[in-house]
This record gives structure tokens, C-alpha cells and sequence, in this order.
């Protein structure tokens, strides 16, 4: 009996042992999965995040690239110069049928509509002006002209102080050369005048009052110092159809006269540093509303006026130092230095203005 109870116990015993392994077995197994699980887990989310931080970055530098893409539109846009106007052909009718001549205008211009409008306007100025008026219009760059009553004889008042400098300045004068105040011109109520006889001035301050303030007493004094010879062999050279004496330091001349001498200085100031000193002087004018007026707002202008109430003489020869430089002088037969005077200049500057910024140089 007793074996059989053993038996019984043992047999019980063993299979309470074979159970307990294969429930451990059968854990570890459980354990080993959950492990693999976790790692096949963790491994599919890392990779996931991987290819969504390189989705993210890709279409980060796909946004970055339109934005750089726009920003470089933008910029080329904003940098893009602004089209040239297209030279067309010149029309010959253009330049025909007015009061005045036109002459040497380049074969193109921007605009034939403008460049006739403005023609037109200065045909009406003649018109209005009569022969009280003459002007010569010159493009230093392209040589073309437009002249009107060119020939006529006026008084050139102080037009001729600025040539007679720019003589003195190429011929090499010293300019500390001392000159003490020999004559007084008649009627001066200038200052060098006011200050009297006696009294010394370097060559230099007399040309500047004679350029700035049209000084005539500053101007005659230069002449009786140097003398005129200088000056009449220049206009002599020139071509310019008038000269100075002992006795006359006025005289008469044109406006063709006087393109030839105001186109001179030009060319004087280009290429020296007392031409260009002469051209400065020029620019700081105690009068300045004729032509300067119309234009000193958009380019510097060089000019020097002339007047005389006995005459009935108001002049005013101007270069106009544009981006295509012009020399503009303007002779009227009108009482001087008035607001009704000044309106000529003025109107006859503005169309040429307008003339020159169409020529295709």
C-alpha cells in the first residue's frame, strides 16, 4: 500500500515539475517576444522619425528654394534698369518749314513727336519776338545748331567780359600780379569802383569780380593792365567779327559772334584747371534769372549775362552742361532786367532743353 501511495506521490511530484518548466518556458518565450516586439517597435519608430525629419527637411529646402527663388525674381526685378528709348529715324520734315534754321541734327533722335512739338513752340517764341530776338543753340557733342536772326548786331554788353578773361587765363597771367585801380568807368556803381583810385587787387580777384558781379570797373582795369591785343588776335582765330580798343572796351556783335567764343571756353574748361575755374566763376553770378533760371535746378550752367539800359540790350550766353553738354546764347533788343525780360530766356531754355535731350549723340 505504501508503495503504491509513493508511487502515486512521485508520479504526481514529476509532473508538477514538467509543468512549472514549461510555464517558465512558455514566460521566457513571452519575455523574448515582447523584447523582439519592443525592438522591432523602436526600430520602426526611429526609422519613421528619420524619414519624417527628411521629409520635413526636404520640403523645408523645397520652401527655402521658392523663397530664394522669389527673393532673386524680386531683386532682379528691382535692379532691372529702366528701358533706353529707341532711336528712330530723323524726318526731314521735322526740321523744315520754320523761321528758324536747323542744322547738323544727328540722322536719329529719340522722338520725332517731341523733338517737333518743342521746334514748333520756339517757331511761335520767333514768332511773337519778332526781330527783338536772336539766338544761336549748338549740341557740343553732336555739332547740330538751330540759329535764329544769327547776324543781327547788338551790344555786347558784358557777354564779353567772360572771353576776355579766358584769354588772359590761356595766355598764363600770373594771377598774384598786383594791379592798382588807374580808371574808374563812367557811371560804376560797383564795388571796386566805390572803393576808389589807389587801391590794389591781385589779377585774380579782379577777374572774379568781373565774372561774379559783371564788375566794369574790375573789367577795365584788367584791360589797362594787359592791354586788348591778346584778345582781338583770339577772335581773330575765332572768326569773331568784332574787337576791342584804346578808346572802345564795348562793342558791337552776334549772337554767332558770341557762340563762337562761349563754345570756346567750353572746350578751354575741358582740358584745363583755369578753364574749369573760369566755368566755376561762371556758375555763382550775382544775376541769375535768364536762363539759369530755367535749367540750374537740373544741370550746372556756366553763363554770363550782358545788359544795357542806353542800348536797349539784354543778353545771356549759357553752357548747359547736360549729359550731351549745349551753348545757348540768347540777344534781345528789350528794356533789361525785368520779370516781362526774363520770360524769353526762359521759354526759348525750356524747349531747347527738350530739343537736346532728343539727339541721339
Amino acid at each position: 500500500m505504501k508503495k503504491k501511495i509513493t508511487a502515486a506521490l512521485t508520479a504526481l511530484l514529476m509532473a508538477l515539475a514538467l509543468a512549472s518548466c514549461e510555464v517558465r518556458s512558455h514566460g521566457a518565450e513571452q519575455f523574448t517576444r515582447r523584447v523582439q516586439d519592443a525592438d522591432t517597435e523602436l526600430s520602426v519608430d526611429s526609422f519613421g522619425a528619420d524619414e519624417s525629419e527628411a521629409a520635413d527637411t526636404q520640403e523645408s529646402a523645397a520652401e527655402a528654394d521658392a523663397v530664394n527663388a522669389e527673393a532673386e525674381t524680386t531683386t532682379t526685378t528691382a535692379a532691372k534698369p529702366a528701358e533706353p528709348p529707341k532711336p528712330t529715324k530723323l524726318k526731314t520734315d521735322v526740321l523744315s518749314g520754320h523761321n528758324f534754321t536747323a542744322d547738323d541734327f544727328p540722322a536719329k533722335t529719340y522722338s520725332n513727336k517731341k523733338l517737333s512739338k518743342a521746334l514748333n513752340a520756339i517757331d511761335d517764341i520767333c514768332a511773337d519776338y519778332g526781330y527783338t530776338i536772336s539766338f544761336y543753340y549748338k549740341n557740343m557733342d553732336s555739332g547740330a545748331e538751330c540759329t535764329y536772326n544769327a547776324d543781327a548786331s547788338y551790344g555786347v554788353c558784358s557777354t564779353v567780359k567772360a572771353p576776355f578773361c579766358k584769354e588772359l587765363l590761356e595766355r598764363g597771367i600770373d594771377l598774384d600780379d598786383e594791379i592798382t585801380i588807374e580808371v574808374i568807368w563812367d557811371g560804376d556803381d560797383g564795388k571796386t569802383a566805390a572803393n576808389g583810385y589807389g587801391k590794389t587787387y591781385s589779377a585774380r580777384e579782379l577777374i572774379r569780380r568781373a565774372i561774379t558781379q559783371s564788375d566794369n570797373t574790375a573789367y577795365y582795369n584788367l584791360i589797362n593792365y594787359y592791354g586788348y591785343d591778346g584778345f582781338n588776335n583770339m577772335n581773330y582765330e575765332l572768326g569773331v567779327n568784332y574787337d576791342l580798343g584804346y578808346s572802345w572796351i564795348f562793342n558791337y556783335g552776334t549772337s554767332r559772334d558770341l557762340m563762337k567764343q562761349y563754345e570756346d571756353i567750353y572746350k578751354y574748361a575741358e582740358k584745363s584747371k583755369r578753364g574749369k575755374w573760369l566755368t566755376e566763376l561762371m556758375q555763382k553770378t550775382d544775376l541769375e534769372t535768364q536762363i539759369t533760371a530755367e535749367l540750374a535746378d537740373k544741370y550746372p550752367v556756366a553763363h554770363k549775362y550782358g545788359s544795357d539800359w542806353d542800348q536797349n540790350c539784354y543778353h545771356d550766353c549759357a553752357i548747359v552742361y547736360a549729359d550731351s553738354p549745349f551753348v545757348l546764347v540768347i540777344m534781345t533788343d528789350q528794356v533789361p532786367e525785368t520779370a516781362k525780360s526774363d520770360k524769353v530766356f526762359k521759354k526759348l531754355a525750356k524747349q531747347f532743353d527738350i530739343v537736346n535731350s532728343q539727339l541721339v549723340n
